[in-house]
């Protein structure tokens, strides 16, 4: 069953990769999410950047300019030929992008200052060993941006859009996190035209490692947030 899910999604990003960003466009508003983006990660002193799921390439083009190094990474050859062009007609000699298995990255331990996982988690079928693959290549002090849908009712985004998981939860996501050895930072709600994006982010402190953050925290607890409308 899994290797169906995986197939029937790879040959979405497939068919869609020439659209995706007008697909994006459809629930979001991209301009407020990567506002949020700049302020978190747009400052000085990020020399190396991590993208995962790295699609079309638009947060390196973002933050390219603001970052010393960055790299995309994607399983979708489609999306990766896209990237590519964007990012070489955009001048951006500083980033490029590779093939490769967020599960299994292909990088030593504290690699990174900052790593980027953007619309990726709802795809996944493992999304906590996502964070904790990205975890695991930041750097004491690196900074760890997760971007995803809360939770939502929208059953269309699962059967015409190879969604896994409708959304998380804010005490999922803190939990995940905490289990990887980061200390969850402010949370941002941003409310779209059909969904609300939430932005995570967190932060590995130097002593901090799996199963050595707080203790995990309840579902239903009180976020400190901020909520645009």
């Amino acid at each position: 069953m899994r290797a169906r899910r995986t197939k029937a999604a790879a040959a979405y990003f497939r068919q869609n990769a020439t659209r995706w960003d007008e697909l994006s466009a459809l629930y979001i508003d991209e301009a407020e999410i990567e506002r949020v983006l700049l302020g978190l990660l747009g400052r000085d002193g990020i020399d190396d950047l991590l993208d995962i799921g790295t699609g079309t390439g638009r947060i390196l083009s973002l933050l390219g300019p603001r970052i010393g190094r960055g790299v995309g990474i994607d399983n979708s050859p489609a999306m990766l030929t896209i990237a590519r062009a964007k990012l070489t007609q955009g001048g951006l000699r500083n980033c490029h992008v590779r093939y490769g298995d967020m599960y299994d990255l292909p990088w030593p331990a504290g690699s990174f200052d900052a790593v980027t996982i953007h619309h990726v988690l709802h795809f996944a079928e493992r999304p906590a060993a996502a964070i904790a693959e990205a975890a695991r290549v930041l750097r004491p002090e690196g900074r760890l941006v997760i971007v995803d849908f809360a939770p939502h009712g929208l059953e269309v985004l699962r059967h015409e859009h190879a969604h896994r998981r409708l959304g998380f939860a804010n005490g999922e996501i803190a939990g995940w996190l905490v289990e990887a050895g980061l200390k969850p930072a402010r949370l941002r709600h941003l409310r779209g035209r059909s969904l609300t994006v939430s932005i995570w982010s967190a932060v590995r402190t130097a002593l901090s490692g799996p199963g050595q953050g707080e203790a995990r925290e309840a579902p239903n607890a009180p976020d400190n947030l901020e909520t645009r409308q």
